[in-house]
């Protein structure tokens, strides 16, 4: 089967956001519907739509391109520039000699549900769970499970920044009443401006203190395959539950943000723990601003895979800090809302440290 032959002022025509196509040696592809999976940002494949970009993708800027680029480049192919036919024809179905889904998906029947299937990947699921794919997942055989498993971005805000409001509400009643704080302290509470003032310092403490949690839960829980037995059927199912799932599907906006039952056994537990070592007053302050923490992460989170920041700036540099944890090295990168807690664990990814110098 032949493809279409396209001059390149034909595929000059299509560079809008509904209509994108691009050159990569001498094919043409339509990306429009990938503008806004691409890991990079859809403002930086935008401006290049109607372009080759053949010399782009293999430099390191704006970002560094992996081999499974250029296979989900060849699922959007289309055509072929005029002038570059060759003499035999073409197999529209071969496409590039390049993986364009994943690694092994025939270990896997993907018209099921996937978590009951991944335990018998045995060694071979850690190749198999961080080579992505950019197709639709099912978690669950009960279609109420499945529910429960998928979540909109904008649930976060609606459910949680009105729990955060009212845990502040209640923290500053018990900063005002000394709940469980007794006379301690009692010059730091004694007036209405200065129970703010100290609630201020616990709250922005308890954003800060969610920034460990954050990096901790990623590395040791979210990524627990790099601490247990990576063959064992039951913690490859535990990882792809809890985070591995979101390494196959990065592209799947459904699962970017915690399920509100996930985080709500999450808040439960440090809501008792910070209870448990610290004055009640203090720990519903700490607590309120790990709410705002987590509310930031969170989005954060989905908009490092679907938004696109300005180039250059702070949160550019956050993009492409999580991008390179997903498509280059797994084991390092775990902050989402901060690089901050990447650098005394000695985890910040080596090829931007190597950048940056």
């Amino acid at each position: 089967m032949k493809l279409p032959l396209y001059s390149v002022e034909e595929v000059e025509q299509h560079n809008t956001e509904k209509d994108a196509w691009v050159i990569h040696r001498a094919k043409v592809y339509d990306v429009s519907e990938f503008l806004e999976r691409h890991p990079g940002g859809k403002d930086i494949l935008l401006a290049y739509a109607g372009r080759d970009v053949t010399t782009l993708m293999t430099q390191h800027d704006p970002h560094q391109h992996t081999t499974f680029a250029y296979g989900w480049l060849g699922k959007y192919l289309i055509g072929r520039l005029k002038g570059e036919e060759n003499d035999k024809e073409f197999d529209s179905t071969k496409r590039e000699n390049l993986l364009m889904d994943g690694w092994r998906e025939d270990l896997i029947d993907w018209n099921k549900a996937i978590l009951p299937q991944v335990g018998k990947l045995g060694p071979g699921y850690l190749d198999w769970v961080h080579s992505p794919v950019d197709r639709p997942l099912r978690l669950f055989e009960s279609s109420l499970c499945e529910f429960f498993s998928i979540t909109p971005w904008y649930v976060v805000p609606i459910i949680w920044i009105p729990a955060m409001l009212y845990a502040c509400w209640v923290a500053l009643q018990d900063l005002t009443a000394r709940n469980g704080i007794g006379n301690l302290d009692p010059y730091f509470l004694n007036s209405k401006p200065k129970v703010f003032s100290t609630f201020s310092v616990l709250f922005m403490c308890g954003v800060l203190l969610w920034s460990l949690i954050e990096y901790c839960l990623h590395r040791f829980l979210f990524h627990i395959i790099n601490h247990v037995p990576a063959d064992s059927p039951f913690w490859i199912t535990v990882h792809f539950f809890l985070h591995g799932q979101h390494h196959k599907v990065p592209f799947d906006s459904g699962r970017l943000v915690f399920p509100p039952l996930g985080a709500g056994v999450l808040a439960t537990i440090f809501y008792n723990l910070f209870g448990a070592v610290m004055p009640l007053a203090i720990a519903r302050s700490v607590f309120a601003g790990g709410l705002l923490g987590y509310i930031t992460y969170d989005l954060m989170h989905y908009y490092l895979h679907h938004g696109s920041p300005t180039p250059g700036g702070y949160l550019h540099q956050l993009k492409r800090y999580h991008v390179s944890h997903h498509f280059e090295d797994q084991q390092k990168g775990f902050g989402i809302s901060s690089k901050l807690w990447d650098y005394p664990f000695g985890t910040y990814p080596n090829k931007l440290q190597v950048k940056a110098a």
